[in-house]
């Protein structure tokens, strides 16, 4: 059975984000939206598992180049090699 409807800190858990992420997209700026994403329950946020994953995958993603670096032509290399 997944869960649906859970704490900052159970949701943290289950998805490896830290807690200050789920505080930041659900705070001021807005990002999430509440009432879908989250909701106030007795004076705790509670996070919709089953509707972040389906919010995230909605999401278009960016391809990263961090972490990438840029590899020389293999040309470059073997001129470099070459005796003069």
């Amino acid at each position: 059975m997944s869960l649906r409807w859970v704490t900052v800190e159970k949701a943290s858990e289950e998805t490896g984000l830290p807690c200050s992420f789920f505080h930041e997209r659900t705070g001021l700026s807005g990002e999430w939206p509440e009432r879908t994403v989250w909701k106030w329950f007795e004076g705790r946020k509670m996070i919709d598992l089953q509707e972040l994953y389906n919010f995230i995958d909605k999401r278009p993603s960016i391809q990263s180049k961090r972490g990438r670096r840029k590899t020389q032509q293999c040309h470059g290399l073997q001129a470099n090699l070459l005796p003069a």
